[in-house]
């Protein structure tokens, strides 16, 4: 009888295809990379981050005017004619936005701490462009 042997053992990684594939939808083994970042993917790594920047002050902006609240709602008010608490909608979607982009950029960093090659999805290049600039 003949025992055949597998040709390659592949130990699986299952801490890095999540890292893969929550950041650049690469789930399987072959398409994660160990060769160097472009620099289009190093552009979006600084985008990125200028993103980060701008929602961390809009979010510290919006959690430090909590006494100006009323004064915009009155101000929509007058603007629209109709009352309505537009402060807790805005709080609320920014600190969506600000916890998405530091999920993204935690990833990042992540890839760039097991030296893995960064490649944004772009469903993720849409969504960090689009926030940095909604307001």
């Amino acid at each position: 009888m003949v025992r055949h042997q597998p040709l390659q053992y592949y130990e699986p990684q299952l801490c890095l295809s999540c890292l893969t594939g929550i950041y650049g939808c690469r789930w399987k083994r072959y398409q994660r990379s160990h060769d160097d970042t472009t620099p289009w993917e190093r552009l979006w790594f600084l985008l990125l981050t200028f993103t980060f920047g701008l929602t961390l002050t809009w979010l510290y902006f919006w959690w430090e005017a909590h006494n100006d609240y009323d004064e915009f709602n009155w101000y929509l008010y007058n603007r629209m004619g109709y009352w309505s608490d537009w402060s807790v909608p805005i709080l609320v979607t920014t600190a969506a936005a600000f916890t998405y982009i530091a999920g993204l950029l935690v990833l990042a960093l992540c890839h760039i701490a097991v030296g893995q090659q960064m490649n944004l999805h772009w469903l993720h290049k849409v969504s960090s462009g689009l926030l940095k600039s909604p307001w």
